[in-house]
């Protein structure tokens, strides 16, 4: 009797023990799958979150954006004229603007509008209405602020980055904000250039000295010397049949090793009756000699002016070659040294200019306009084409004639230089092409 009682409560243990091994299996399944749940919700969470941001971005139009900008930073900024911070702060908090930089100089506004115009309407052909409602230029030529007339239109635009422009030209369009902070501060953007870069930039090298009898591959079996080479140049004399050496080269070593091992080795090297100079085309930079108070340039390792990096920007290498349009003949007449800005600020001086300029070219046939700009008298604020004249005749004969006979004449000691300028420009107000 008492052996069944025993075998009865070790039965129900045993079943209770089941029992609750099944529970605990039950509940650890349900936490796992809570788990799993909470999980998906987080994801879930996180993607929308996401796009929340990026539809509070795109739903700034409904801000009051009149009042960011008189609440903008680029109103303190010291540096720049007052009508120009109004201007950039527009830009900046304006929702339906955008910028387009890397503009060739040579674009025309229209062409702009038009090419965004058809862009636009290919990214959403549900836009019905011109996607551009204005479109001028910025503080210079190579940049066009962009205003979009609907939300939709700057919805489109803003997922363009770089576009495909005429002639393989690459243009960038990006938000205004972005765009402004990278030009009111150039330390950041001279900051973009790596160590890497500027040690590329130095390892350039000049060898002077060289006796003139002297071949390529004598120089060069010197040179080798000290490491292959990427770069090899001996400048020669080729207004003779013989080209004969002028003394001097220019190279680069494949690596910085050889150049230091160079630089040392080579400097004041006799060969023959004369002492070798070696030095980098583009040295460090050093501190310039002060004459007067005034700083003047140092020749070290090439020219001053071989040193700007100014002059490597593709938009002031095109300022500096001869315009295109500077060859064709038109009916407007570009005079330039004619005058001072300091001049254009007194009326006198400025309908004295405008009386000599029509006195003369009148000679030269009818005249239907002339235009000197002229700088702001509040602010002093003086755009590029300040300084220019233009004088538009009747017909392009006596154009012809003006140019050709004023070019080189000499007005209050200053030599006056004279070309064509576009007649649909100048129609337009368009001073400042320049190619």
């Amino acid at each position: 009797m008492n052996q069944e009682v025993e075998n009865k409560e070790i039965k129900e243990q045993k079943d209770q023990i089941e029992q609750e091994s099944d529970d605990n299996e039950k509940n650890e399944k349900k936490e796992q799958t809570q788990q799993q749940e909470q999980k998906k919700k987080k994801k879930k969470n996180k993607k929308k979150k996401k796009w929340g941001e990026e539809e509070e971005i795109m739903t700034d139009f409904d801000d009051d954006w009149q009042n960011k900008v008189k609440l903008s930073k680029i109103l303190q900024d010291p540096d720049l004229p007052q009508h120009i911070k109004e201007k950039y702060a527009i830009y900046e908090n304006n929702p339906y603007m955008m910028i387009v930089s890397n503009v060739p100089l040579n674009v025309q506004l229209k062409e702009l509008e038009e090419y965004f115009n058809t862009l636009i309407t290919s990214l959403d052909p549900k836009i019905t209405e011109r996607p551009i409602k204005a479109i001028e230029y910025g503080a210079t030529k190579s940049w066009v602020v962009l205003e979009c007339s609907s939300k939709e239109a700057k919805r489109a635009l803003v997922t363009q980055d770089q576009v495909q422009f005429v002639n393989n030209c690459k243009i960038k369009v990006e938000r205004p904000r972005k765009f402004l902070e990278r030009i009111l501060n150039p330390q950041a953007k001279e900051g973009e250039l790596n160590a890497e870069q500027k040690q590329e930039d130095n390892t350039r090298l000049y060898l002077g000295g060289l006796p003139t009898y002297l071949r390529d591959e004598d120089v060069m079996k010197l040179i080798q010397s000290f490491g292959t080479t990427k770069y090899f140049n001996l400048v020669k004399d080729t207004t003779s049949n013989t080209e004969i050496s002028k003394g001097y080269c220019f190279f680069e070593f494949e690596n910085t090793v050889s150049t230091a091992k160079a630089l040392k080795a080579l400097n004041n090297l006799q060969i023959g009756d004369k002492k070798l100079k070696i030095c980098k085309v583009q040295g460090e930079p050093q501190q310039n000699k002060k004459i007067n108070g005034r700083d003047q340039p140092s020749n070290y390792a090439g020219s001053f002016l071989a040193s700007c990096d100014l002059l490597r920007m593709p938009q002031v290498q095109q300022m500096l070659t001869i315009p295109q349009s500077a060859l064709i003949p038109s009916k407007v007449v570009q005079f330039l040294n004619m005058c001072s800005i300091e001049d254009l600020y007194e009326d006198d001086l400025y309908e004295e200019l405008m009386e000599d300029i029509r006195s003369e070219c009148i000679r030269y046939g009818q005249i239907e306009k002339i235009e000197i700009p002229r700088p702001d008298k509040e602010s002093g604020f003086c755009n590029p084409a300040v300084g220019k004249i233009f004088v538009k005749f009747y017909y392009q004969i006596p154009a012809k004639k003006a140019k050709f006979h004023l070019a080189g004449r000499t007005y209050n000691k200053r030599t006056v230089i004279t070309s064509f300028y576009p007649e649909e420009q100048f129609d337009y107000k368009d001073y400042l092409i320049n190619g």
